[in-house]
């Protein structure tokens, strides 16, 4: 039956596929470059801990526990702070690809920064996007360097029984070489994906009709 329709079939999926090289054309090129955090208590307060068996309490009212990520509370707390609007139009200004004059608000700060927690760690992922390598460095060392004063700054009057939480850097910013956006090859396989089963579907529907 296929091959009987194998001209309609084979038409449908070029039409998918060349739909999806066009919409990939169409797409902004995008450049992430990517830093690791890591935020928890000063070494010698959790070696303390550990040695005196002593519970601390945490930011959220909650005590720290290193063993349940439920209550490492520091990367839930500062990611988002990472990626507010404030910061990243600061951030960005510092890095020289925005004007002293604009500023970002919520839609463009999401579409030129993100950070999550890293899962059973206290760990986060920072992401920085640009239209060019270059640019998405800078920000996200920007972003980087003034995450970790605005921790400075939060944390330096914490008083106990509070646990202080210390944001450091543990990979630099990286210096992307290709696009990460548009997904070239993720497009073109739903493209000839979608274009295979409606091909299938429209032979199916035909050879019924026979």
């Amino acid at each position: 039956m296929v091959w009987a329709a194998r001209m309609p079939f084979i038409t449908i999926v070029a039409v998918f596929v060349d739909n999806a090289l066009t919409l990939t054309a169409l797409q902004p090129t995008r450049y992430s470059s990517e830093a690791l955090l890591s935020i928890k208590p000063p070494a010698d307060v959790i070696a303390d801990a550990v040695r005196t068996n002593r519970p601390y309490l945490g930011p959220d009212g909650h005590l720290y526990d290193a063993n349940d990520p439920e209550r490492q509370t520091g990367p839930g707390r500062y990611a988002p702070r990472l990626v507010a609007p404030g910061l990243v139009t600061l951030a960005a200004r510092d890095a020289g690809i925005l004007g002293a004059d604009r500023a970002l608000d919520q839609a463009q700060a999401a579409r030129w920064a993100t950070a999550e927690r890293v899962e059973g760690a206290d760990l986060i992922r920072l992401v920085a996007w640009q239209p060019d390598p270059e640019a998405a460095q800078k920000l996200a060392t920007a972003i980087v360097v003034r995450g970790l004063a605005l921790n400075a700054k939060d944390e330096a009057n914490v008083a106990p029984p509070e646990l202080r939480r210390i944001l450091t850097l543990v990979d630099p910013p990286t210096r992307p070489s290709a696009p990460s956006y548009p997904r070239r090859n993720v497009n073109l396989s739903v493209g000839l994906a979608l274009g295979v089963l409606t091909a299938a579907a429209f032979v199916a529907m035909k050879g019924a009709r026979v």
